[in-house]
């Protein structure tokens, strides 16, 4: 499989498995340097951490920060609502003619089986109606975020109507708390549906803006509104602590991207050493066609392995491996990012293979954080651009400044990653000011 078509996939896997991430916000200060994350251990944090972390941020840096927040949950919740990977989820289901001739024979136990074929486990919940009765529903009935389409017969006629949703409640939450370092309540009415574990119960009251003290921690708050699966209204609630550190610049457009800064470093570490990379990487270890292969030193049969992943619903998008120093096999797309690394044990467990492996590409990574942020997104090895939202790009990017490119003038935020399968990878997300 193509390492672009298989980085498309990762967006919708983002929001199926809940991109949850707990690591606290880089210290309030002045931008300069850089920061980094390596290959194999933990991203460091933005350099705007300083000795500031402990002073009180500045209201103007408060209302930056906490609105670019708002703005990625809202980003967040749009994408899964409207985003490419959704329309096309909805086109898929309305061109299913088992679905179609189900519906136009009122049969739900067909209707059923055409949803579970069709759907394959990709979506979390799916309901069926004829007129205003349900048919047929398949998977959960907690979700966010719906989307509906229209079933129609090969002569164009209206036979039904559907809406789906991508994710749950929880899967939203757990994503945008992890890309915010926030705390996420989700209420319908007054009665809370989901929220973060330390705002459970919650506030009896939370505003749209400004601050709410619960439990004796002080909060600022972005809330927005938003849609139940299958319907209803939802209140959608970001909750930024007053105790973290925010990131902060000399101009609201400089805190900005330093925020979004934040979050693509955040995109980038899921990809590097979530549960969900190190459940692949013991995925890889324990296949025993894989094992076999690379035990008895057939590039061949390692290789059918390796593509044997790559058509599975696992996340790989490229593997290395090497064997008695040199390299036996190296399969996948050619821009990868985040290596990980893994082992083949021998029968006494001896160590007799080493691989690497990625479940990211460079484009997957840019179209999460564009979907996310907003921003666009470089990415260079040395001069060299790689990947990037704007082609070519400007000739020279600040780690963290200004920059004018075709008479767009945008703060830039930059850090560290690690190309597949070694060597410096700088990824820049450039905010528009304005």
């Amino acid at each position: 499989m193509s390492s672009g078509r298989r980085g498309r996939a990762r967006v919708l896997s983002a929001f199926v498995g809940g991109v949850v991430l707990v690591q606290p916000l880089a210290g309030c200060g002045a931008a300069g340097a850089s920061h980094g994350v390596s290959g194999q251990q933990q991203a460091e944090q933005p350099a705007t951490a300083t000795s500031a972390a402990a002073k009180t941020a500045p209201a103007a840096c408060v209302s930056a920060a906490v609105s670019t927040l708002g703005g990625v949950a809202q980003r967040v919740y749009r994408d899964v609502s409207s985003g490419r990977v959704v329309s096309q989820e909805v086109t898929r289901v309305a061109r299913s003619t088992a679905l179609v001739e189900a519906v136009r024979r009122d049969d739900p136990a067909a209707a059923r089986a055409a949803l579970r074929e069709v759907t394959q486990g990709q979506v979390t919940g799916i309901r069926v109606m004829r007129g205003s009765r349900t048919l047929a529903a398949v998977g959960s009935a907690d979700g966010i975020a719906p989307a509906r389409g229209t079933l129609r017969d090969a002569q164009g006629r209206t036979v039904g109507t559907f809406v789906l949703t991508l994710v749950g409640t929880n899967g939203y939450t757990g994503t945008v708390a992890g890309l915010t370092a926030s705390q996420v309540v989700v209420r319908s009415g007054s009665r809370q549906l989901v929220g973060s574990p330390s705002l459970t119960p919650g506030p009896a009251s939370i505003p749209d803006r400004g601050g709410v003290v619960y439990r004796g921690i002080a909060y600022q708050v972005w809330s927005f509104t938003g849609e139940a699966f299958p319907s209803g209204k939802v209140r959608i609630s970001l909750l930024v602590p007053g105790s973290a550190a925010l990131a902060c610049g000399s101009t609201a457009a400089a805190t900005a991207a330093a925020t979004i800064g934040q979050v693509g470093v955040r995109i980038y570490r899921d990809e590097l050493v979530s549960q969900r990379v190190r459940s692949v990487v013991r995925y890889v270890e324990r296949s025993r066609v894989f094992g076999e292969a690379v035990r008895r030193g057939d590039a061949v049969a390692t290789r059918e392995a390796i593509i044997g992943f790559f058509r599975t619903h696992l996340h790989v998008v490229r593997v290395r491996v090497t064997r008695g120093g040199g390299v036996l096999i190296d399969e996948g797309g050619p821009h990868v990012l985040a290596p990980v690394a893994g082992v083949v044990r021998g029968a006494h467990g001896g160590v007799v293979g080493r691989f690497q492996l990625a479940v990211q590409d460079d484009l997957g990574y840019m179209l999460l954080a564009r979907s996310f942020t907003g921003a666009q997104v470089l990415m260079r090895v040395g001069a060299r651009q790689v990947m990037g939202s704007l082609t070519p790009g400007p000739a020279s990017v600040p780690d963290r400044g200004r920059v004018v490119y075709r008479g767009v003038a945008y703060q830039v935020s930059s850090f560290v990653g690690t190309a597949f399968p070694s060597g410096v990878l700088r990824i820049s997300l450039l905010v528009a000011e304005g």
